[in-house]
């Protein structure tokens, strides 16, 4: 494993909460998809139905995260909040999972 690569997975998140579930927006809705759903967010949309992840969550490291999304065994992964661009590290699991061959939706 190169040094970037473990530099990344080192990186942390804070995450509302992960769960698999069906895709019900885009192109994909009817998919199985796993979530990560991020802490945080700046913009307070109208329409939110998930003003709950503001605020909650926990700091997980992005190794962490991939070893929940590969005990899932879902090729499709998005990645959602709350504002999941917030969050630095966002980009760092982005490409984690591009590389692990995964669809990433963000």
């Amino acid at each position: 494993m190169g040094g970037d690569t473990k530099n990344r997975l080192a990186k942390t998140l804070r995450v509302c909460e992960m769960f698999h579930s069906i895709q019900g927006e885009s192109t994909w809705a009817g998919l199985p998809c796993f979530f990560i759903r991020l802490t945080g967010c700046n913009l307070r949309c109208v329409w939110c139905d998930t003003a709950y992840s503001f605020d909650e969550g926990r700091r997980m490291s992005l190794a962490a995260i991939l070893d929940a999304v590969k005990q899932a065994g879902c090729p499709l992964v998005e990645v959602t909040g709350g504002e999941p661009l917030a969050q630095r590290a966002c980009g760092d699991l982005a490409a984690l999972l591009l590389d692990a061959g995964y669809t990433v939706l963000v």
